[in-house]
């Protein structure tokens, strides 16, 4: 894995969204590393943080054909809305088996849309598309 590492890309993205960032993992097929907001830390073992990141590397490989499908460029990230958080997975274009995950609480007290609309360019500019 090449690019900033899970505890630079915290550091930027709190500085836009505060406490509502609750995890950053930064991923490839067999190795992850990853800075998880104390309360979400304790709601992962290890192991589940594995399958999260395998259950993101399959889908990966499944978006070329979505690609395809819907004529609107290239499928560059994929955000899942969940009850309490966003969760966004932003692979990296030159090995679709790496990449950066993110976690946002939907309901905190300072993260927009517009937000996340940052924080996804920032991973897709500043840290996968720098690899490339």
């Amino acid at each position: 894995m090449s690019g900033g590492t899970p505890e630079a890309i915290w550091n930027v993205l709190t500085d836009r969204i505060g406490d509502d960032l609750r995890a950053v993992i930064r991923y490839g097929p067999t190795e992850s590393e990853s800075k998880l907001r104390p309360d979400v830390r304790r709601r992962y073992s290890t192991d589940a943080l594995r399958d999260l990141v395998d259950r993101t590397i399959v889908a990966q490989l499944g978006h070329r054909r979505a690609q395809q499908t819907v004529a609107a460029g290239d499928l560059t990230a994929v955000v899942r809305v969940f009850e309490d958080a966003w969760i966004v997975s932003c692979p990296d274009p030159a090995d679709r088996k790496c990449g950066v995950l993110l976690s946002i609480d939907r309901d905190g007290d300072q993260t927009t849309m517009a937000d996340l609309e940052w924080c996804l360019g920032y991973v897709e500019q500043e840290v996968v598309g720098a690899t490339t």
